[in-house]
């Protein structure tokens, strides 16, 4: 309840800083019936990104009813580092198109599983290291401008994101006092644990940008994600076989939540066509739903048990991109 009383604190300011916007840009806003008309030109930029950053991703896992908390598994302070690339087309009527796709590695952090009392006794906790994983993600938005000027605009959009998390867990230490999890420690070249989670999401946002001695640039992108769908799976490796509790295959996870994403950057254009920039960004997704044991534990009648996922990416950029037009639009007038 406190996270979801912060963030709406924040779209309060975020609504407030807008329509103050909206106020003192009014002399230069937008000129409503370009809109509907079809675009004659456009301009487009094209570039590259890396980020590096920090990722977590937590699990809590409960029992049918959702009442009783079963297990948690915390994949934690894991290290991001992708390329992507992204574009953008902004047309003279006010529209725009924009999006990006990008992918690399997941590195190190650890991985802490749990298990609580009363259905594990006694209280179990496990580390494992997270050597190895990947991030796969993307985004396409379409908006309108709803202020602009000649060195500034204030836009809303909406898109779809998507973004794909795989992780593996090596080795297995019990930390805490379970007799028989664990030990003894299992290496860390065995895999105990991979995790698949695939995002679908839709955005809803704002974005706005301004520039400073015809060089400099700033910009800020701001999306809330009314729905987030989730589908994952959890492999416990070490634990699909054939006696009676172990697990036939990957365990299938579903469910819809909610998030946010900002996105920040200034920017230096060298010329007409090139620019470079840094930035920041952090991304929140969340979701409950469930994970669907039925039909894959062995010797037993499983049903499907309440689950809560969270993830948080975050880090900073470098960017470089070759700024483009105007061209006409075919068959413009």
């Amino acid at each position: 309840m406190a996270t979801t009383r912060t963030i709406t604190v924040a779209l309060v300011r975020a609504l407030a800083a807008f329509a103050l916007s909206l106020a003192t840009a009014a002399p230069v806003a937008a000129d409503w019936s370009r809109a509907y008309a079809p675009p004659t030109s456009y301009v487009g930029e094209f570039g590259m990104r890396f980020w590096f950053g920090r990722a977590q991703t937590k699990k809590d896992l409960f029992d049918t009813s959702g009442s009783i908390l079963i297990s948690r598994l915390d994949y934690d302070d894991m290290t991001i580092f992708t390329g992507e690339a992204y574009s953008r087309l902004d047309f003279n009527n006010g529209w725009f198109i924009k999006g990006y796709f990008g992918g690399g590695g997941l590195f190190g952090g650890k991985l802490k599983d749990e298990d609580f009392p009363p259905v594990v006794a006694p209280y179990s906790a496990t580390l494992s290291d997270v050597k190895s994983g990947s991030l796969i993600y993307g985004s396409v938005d379409g908006g309108i401008k709803l202020v602009r000027g000649p060195d500034f605009h204030v836009g809303a959009f909406v898109g779809y994101h998507f973004m794909r998390d795989y992780v593996d867990a090596m080795g297995c230490t019990q930390v805490a006092v379970h007799p028989g999890i664990c030990v003894p420690a299992i290496p860390d070249t065995v895999r105990a644990i991979s995790q698949t989670n695939n995002w679908h999401s839709l955005r809803l946002g704002l974005e706005a940008s301004v520039e400073f001695d015809r060089r400099w640039k700033f910009t800020i992108d701001a999306a809330w994600v009314p729905y987030a769908a989730l589908y994952g799976a959890d492999s416990h490796l070490l634990r699909i076989g054939t006696n009676p509790g172990d697990f036939t295959g990957p365990i299938p996870e579903d469910g819809k939540g909610w998030g946010y994403q900002f996105d920040a950057m200034v920017s230096y254009r060298f010329n007409d066509y090139i620019s470079v920039g840094a930035g920041g960004r952090y991304w929140h997704v969340e979701a409950k739903g469930y994970t669907h044991f039925e039909g894959r534990v062995v010797g037993f009648i499983a049903q499907p048990q309440v689950v809560h996922w969270r993830a948080d990416h975050f880090g900073g950029f470098i960017q470089a991109h070759i700024n483009f037009g105007p061209y006409r639009v075919i068959n413009g007038n």
